[in-house]
């Protein structure tokens, strides 16, 4: 067997039954992360778009498009809830993947298992499954892919919402196969759009494609049943020749699943995964010595090279390049203490202070070499000679230092409030948390997709 049809067998062949209990819990809290800030993209301006023309294209209500009050088809319900879930840039990410695997899968699985009026539990083994196949392939195709500049959320995660989508809609081993040949030839996203409104659309095309993929799969289309290895197939393509390991795809397939190992990590701040540990150690100064900004005169972020390739805005103007700017990351924890949704405005981001102190942000590459995979530290200097530094390993969020239960839930609590109200806050996210034992997720997806009103047709 190759390694398109090891994967297609493990979609088909997973006994949702036989899902280990801990990886059901994983998948739940992951699910409630994600429909959380989805809820919460919902009013951005990258989430407001996309809706409306998902609104006016149309087409028969049968998914709900969510915080907006109205469903469309299954594939661009796909499209504007994936867009939506990664507006904020506020959604998990998986080592493996070196992306986030949430936001291409569970906006494929909950359309199509709305449309279906799928249970809970197959819900949770298409979504674990999903990120399964996302996680193991990107733990094979090599660090190349996305030194080339590729974006894996949307290109890996074209395949894991196809995955997803196969599994609720029961495709077959041949269609399964067939699916991931058509999402291999759907899945695209480049680097250099982060920072802009494109990179959540990656999301949504992903979670569309992955629909699409899966559902022309059941109608007979054809696509090369083994494209992950084939010559001119998904992985020698865009992995590299002698950089990929099709094996290492395969071979621990379930065992263990990545949403326990390595495991998600869920953000407790809006924006790039690769400031959090810097934001951290600014948050831990702070917290200890209070500097005013105005006596900064240096920050020093000890990192690694890589991290600069991924934070690419230096001198960011709009919200979104804030996100992706260390410096401004920097200067904007100094500054207010905190680091959340407010903090990324067009008015904290253009505001006169932050500008000012982001230009006295600099990284330190320690020479050692690369420090990727080891603590980061951030050094704050001060006017008067005093400095401050605080060095961290584990980012909040991350397996090793996770969120608590409460913590995860107030964070859906202050993302679903910017759009539900209070009681179907509180429902909803029992709905999730009992979703194993719920016997149609239409449920769940109708009180998530009213923002005050009755849901209507697209």
């Amino acid at each position: 067997m190759g390694a398109t049809e090891d994967i297609a067998r493990f979609v088909v062949t997973t006994d949702s039954g036989s899902i280990p209990t801990d990886v059901l819990r994983a998948a739940r809290d992951g699910v409630l992360d994600c429909l959380g800030v989805t809820l919460a993209g919902s009013g951005e301006p990258a989430g407001r778009i996309i809706t409306d023309y998902v609104r006016e294209i149309g087409g028969t209500p049968r998914a709900g498009v969510f915080g907006h009050g109205f469903k469309s088809t299954p594939s661009q319900a796909a499209l504007a809830n994936g867009t939506m879930a990664h507006a904020l840039d506020y959604d998990d990410v998986i080592a493996p993947m070196s992306g986030h695997p949430s936001v291409p899968v569970l906006p494929a699985v909950l359309a199509l298992g709305e449309d279906r009026h799928t249970p809970g539990i197959d819900i949770l083994a298409a979504y674990v499954i999903g990120i399964e196949v996302e996680a193991k392939i990107g733990s094979g195709i090599g660090m190349r892919h996305y030194a080339a500049g590729w974006h894996p959320t949307s290109t890996l995660g074209t395949l894991g919402a196809a995955a997803g989508a196969a599994r609720i809609l029961r495709l077959d081993l041949h269609q399964t196969r067939v699916a991931l040949g058509i999402a291999a030839s759907q899945a695209s996203g480049l680097r250099q759009n982060f920072g802009t409104m494109t990179k959540p659309f990656h999301a949504g095309m992903a979670a569309r494609n992955g629909v699409v993929a899966a559902t022309l799969a059941t109608r007979g289309f054809t696509a090369d049943p083994d494209i992950l290895e084939s010559r001119f197939g998904f992985v020698p393509v865009l992995g590299g020749e002698g950089e990929y390991d099709l094996d290492r795809m395969t071979q621990d397939l379930g065992t263990p699943f990545a949403l326990v190992s390595p495991g998600l990590e869920i953000k407790p701040y809006p924006c790039c995964r690769f400031t959090h540990r810097c934001i951290d150690a600014v948050l831990a100064i702070v917290a200890d010595h209070r500097p005013a900004p105005e006596d900064v005169m240096e920050v020093e972020c000890h990192t690694s090279r890589f991290v600069p390739q991924i934070v690419i805005h230096h001198r960011p103007t709009t919200p979104l390049e804030g996100k992706f700017s260390m410096e401004y990351c920097m200067a904007r924890t100094l500054l207010d203490g905190e680091m959340r949704i407010a903090q990324f405005s067009d008015e904290k981001v253009l505001d006169p202070r932050a500008q000012e102190l982001l230009r006295k942000v600099h990284y330190v590459h320690p020479p050692e070499g690369d420090r990727q995979g080891r603590a980061e530290m951030v050094t704050v200097k001060l006017r008067d000679g005093r400095q401050y530094s605080r060095e961290v390993l584990h980012a909040r969020g991350a397996p090793e230092n996770p969120l608590s239960p409460a913590e995860l839930r107030a964070k859906y609590r202050d993302c679903a409030g910017t759009v539900l109200p209070p009681e179907s806050v509180e429902r909803s996210l029992q709905l999730v948390e009992g979703l194993d034992a719920l016997a149609d997720v239409t449920e769940l997806c109708d009180l998530v997709t009213v923002a005050g009103g009755r849901v209507a047709a697209g």
